[in-house]
């Protein structure tokens, strides 16, 4: 269970238009209207129809839905941060962060479920920004619908890639589609001028033997969209086979350094990071 406790600083003529200054969703707002309880303005039951004043005191109850049926594991999670809104891990390079058939168990949803499970706490996974498999680094999950729907984040790559540049700094910004043949969908992605807009920062940290760090921003965070574009640049990630590398790196080289997390539920953004990966750095030591 959720509870906030708000008080706004102008009238409203209803609550309605409070929650979503606030920033709350229809979603949320709907269900919030289905239990009388949720809602009381200076300890009296209130709906979302309700005049609230500037300095009245606004209580918010949110009840959390039952857990989700995701198959738990004993598997250990690397936390970065938690509190009673998030759980934030360190990815692990090689598990994917949700279920498939070929990895039904290993996978961090079945790692946060049974961790949850053990917190005796309702849970359903709701994992913002989802990681590629072989993508490590902070992997942000909302405990709660509350927060899941009211959050946004930026996010911060390392990359090792092909190559070398000339620039520092530039930015890729090409519009990104997925690539069907015969009505079916390869799981790839390409750059294409029909596709969807797709911006990426790229800053050059560190070149050596032909291969560049990077430090990447994305403007929409499509999928793949820091290895499509790379690619489609010719400096592949390393270890990328699916978008054209030709080496023998384990896996592909991209990890999620850092999140700032933008939310209501805390009085300022926060930042959190996850530490530089072992196999990038015996890679810039070899």
């Amino acid at each position: 269970m959720k509870h906030l406790t708000l008080s706004p600083s102008k009238d409203y003529v209803n609550l309605y238009y409070y929650l979503k200054d606030l920033g709350f969703s229809e979603a949320i707002i709907s269900l919030l209207r289905k239990s009388s309880q949720s809602l009381k303005i200076d300890g009296a039951t209130a709906t979302t129809r309700s005049k609230i004043n500037a300095g009245q005191k606004l209580e918010v109850c949110f009840i959390e839905q039952a857990s989700s049926q995701i198959k738990s594991s004993n598997l250990p999670l690397d936390i970065l941060y938690e509190d009673e809104d998030f759980l934030i891990i360190n990815k692990p390079a090689g598990l994917p962060s949700i279920p498939s058939k070929r990895h039904y168990c290993v996978n961090i949803a079945s790692a946060v479920a049974g961790y949850m499970q053990k917190c005796d706490q309702p849970f359903v996974y709701r994992v913002l920004g989802r990681l590629d498999k072989e993508t490590s680094g902070v992997l942000i999950i909302a405990k709660n619908q509350l927060a899941a729907s009211m959050t946004k984040h930026q996010k911060t790559y390392l990359a090792l890639c092909h190559g070398t540049f000339s620039c520092q700094e530039f930015e890729i910004n090409s519009p990104i589609t997925t690539i069907i043949e015969n009505n079916i969908n390869q799981q790839m992605r390409q750059t294409a001028p029909d596709g969807k807009p797709a911006l990426t920062h790229v800053k050059v940290l560190k070149s050596f033997n032909n291969i560049s760090l990077l430090e990447i921003s994305l403007q929409q965070g499509r999928t793949h969209q820091i290895r499509v574009h790379l690619s489609s640049i010719d400096h592949p990630l390393l270890g990328d086979r699916l978008y054209g590398a030709q080496d023998d790196y384990p896996r592909v080289m991209l990890h999620c350094a850092r999140a700032t997390i933008f939310t209501p539920l805390n009085a300022k953004p926060f930042c959190v990071t996850a530490p530089f990966p072992a196999d990038f750095e015996e890679i810039m030591t070899d």
